[in-house]
């Protein structure tokens, strides 16, 4: 009996020892990495090395370094070197290339970069840092910067400290270097750290080519408008903003027959251009703004050679411009409607491929879905969009007849017969919002945006009895923007930092607004 015992108990433990499971990994790593230590120590003082190597508990890996290390002050990126830059290692590698300043503390701020190798747990925001002098500087400025005109601000803008000692001046910014530099990374917020005591100016670029250097034509810059004494307790918001580059024009060019291109820069409201030549061509000057270059349309090509003065304000420039000879394509005119649908809140359009200079409304008829002839009045705008201005009503079809020589274009041309055909839509197919801006400046541009921060519609009060209504709006999610004219010009305008001047105040709803078919909203902030 013991026997039959024993020999049960030795099957029942073969059996279990038999039996296949699911081997358990455990919890998942949700660790970041852990520093161990450096050679140099981090926060050295009297630092000469020209290597550090700084070690982690575990195999880490370099994400995104490019943009995520932070050196302040800035070092030339072919002032250093570091490893890995691809692959895992247990240490990062610092080589030193280029001298350093004196009596300076330097850090190395890697942002979001340091991850672990399995899990990718970043370790946020470590820094080595160390001093070329006896000491580590320790102060601390922080500070948030917003976009002054678009809803969403920019990510990675680079915040910058400029000592004021006998070599500063305020074109450092263009073509110099700051001593101290930040980042936002992914938010909105700044800060400096190792800091030394001292006056600086604070300035903020979106710097595209990440050379501590402001490019007007290309980047964005904010300013505080006065120096920061360091240390301070003080918060900083800048609002950062895109300048308008002072007016040039470039040299011409020509693809076409028929015309001639210039690009440029800047404002061209007080634009004019004079052209000279032996035959008193007639011409048309149209912008393309999204190129940012000028048309010149000329009758014909009759010319050996163009003398151009190009004045705007203060600029005064010349050109002498000599006929090509070889075959080139010329434009023909085309009358185009960009949709069928036309909105409540818009004009009936046509938009020409070349310069129109007449019309003949005796020539276009327009009708609607009951063949009732409507009478309206033609405007022509700049040059290119034919505008046919009367009551457009809802639910409703309008036929456009064109007949030959109703519009004349700059080399004579007119069209073909043409019909064109527009549907409009029924008023509860819309929203409508009213607006109250609680505010006691004026006057204010009222702009709607949608969500790429486009202007749907815009409106202008001079006045607390001015009423603000968005009509006709399409479904949809929009935001209000608030901006306060300070110069009364009826147009937003942004700073300039040479003149130390801000942008023009500008204010968002906190929420979206979602407008449906046939809703009615009363907003006010």
């Amino acid at each position: 009996m013991v026997k039959k015992i024993i020999l049960f108990f030795i099957a029942f433990s073969i059996i279990g020892c038999a039996k296949r499971g699911t081997p358990n990994g455990g919890p998942k790593d949700e660790d970041p990495p852990v520093f161990i230590r450096s050679q140099p120590a981090n926060n050295s003082s009297n630092f000469d090395s020209e290597n550090i190597r700084i070690y982690f508990d575990e195999y880490i890996k370099l994400e995104k370094i490019n943009s995520q290390l932070i050196v302040s002050p800035p070092i030339e990126k072919s002032g250093y070197s570091i490893f890995p830059q691809s692959g895992a290692s247990k240490f990062i590698d610092i080589d030193l290339k280029d001298s350093l300043k004196k009596n300076s503390t330097y850090s190395f701020n890697f942002g979001q970069a340091l991850i672990d190798n399995n899990e990718g747990n970043p370790l946020p925001f470590f820094k080595y840092v160390f001093s070329t002098g006896n000491y580590i500087d320790s102060l601390e400025i922080m500070g948030n910067i917003k976009d002054s005109y678009n809803r969403n601000t920019d990510e990675f803008i680079t915040a910058m400290l400029y000592p004021i000692d006998s070599l500063y001046n305020d074109s450092i910014i263009y073509n110099g270097k700051p001593l101290y530099v930040s980042n936002t990374l992914d938010s909105t917020n700044f800060k400096f750290t190792n800091l030394k005591k001292g006056v600086y100016n604070l300035i903020a670029i979106k710097d595209y080519n990440n050379n501590y250097q402001y490019d007007p034509l290309t980047e964005k810059i904010a300013f505080n408008q006065t120096l920061v004494s360091i240390p301070t307790d003080s918060l900083f918001d800048l609002n950062i903003f895109r300048e308008s580059p002072e007016f040039k024009i470039f040299k011409p060019f020509q693809n076409d027959e028929n015309k001639i291109n210039f690009g440029f820069q800047g404002d061209t409201e007080n634009l004019d251009i004079k052209i000279e030549n032996e035959n008193n061509l007639n011409s048309v000057v149209t912008f393309d703004e999204e190129k940012d270059t000028l048309y010149v349309w000329l009758e014909n090509s009759n010319y050996d050679s163009l003398n151009f003065e190009i004045i705007n304000k203060n600029y005064n420039k010349s050109f002498v411009f000599k006929s090509q000879k070889k075959e080139l394509g010329k434009d023909s005119l085309q009358l185009k409607q960009q949709s069928q649908i036309l909105e409540l809140s818009d004009k009936l359009r046509l938009e020409s491929t070349t310069p129109l200079i007449k019309i003949n409304n005796k020539k276009i008829k327009v009708y609607d879905r009951d063949s009732i002839q409507i009478s309206f009045e033609a405007i022509l705008e700049d040059y290119r969009n034919l505008i046919l201005d009367f009551e457009v009503l809802p639910n409703d079809i309008y036929y456009v007849n064109v007949t030959p020589n109703a519009v004349v274009d700059i080399f004579q041309k007119t069209t073909d017969s043409l019909n064109f055909t527009f549907k409009t839509k029924k008023i509860s197919e819309y929203g409508k919002i009213f607006f109250n801006p609680i505010q006691k400046k004026y006057p204010l541009i009222i702009d709607l945006i949608n969500t790429k921060d486009e202007v749907v519609d815009s409106q202008y009060l001079a006045s607390t009895s001015d009423n603000c209504v968005f009509e006709y709006i399409l479904p949809g999610e929009y935001n209000i923007r608030v901006i306060e004219d300070k110069n009364e010009n009826k147009k937003r305008d942004p700073g300039n930092f040479l003149a130390k001047i801000q942008p023009e105040k500008t204010y968002f709803n906190d929420e979206i607004i979602k407008v449906r078919a046939n809703w009615i909203l009363r907003e006010s902030f």
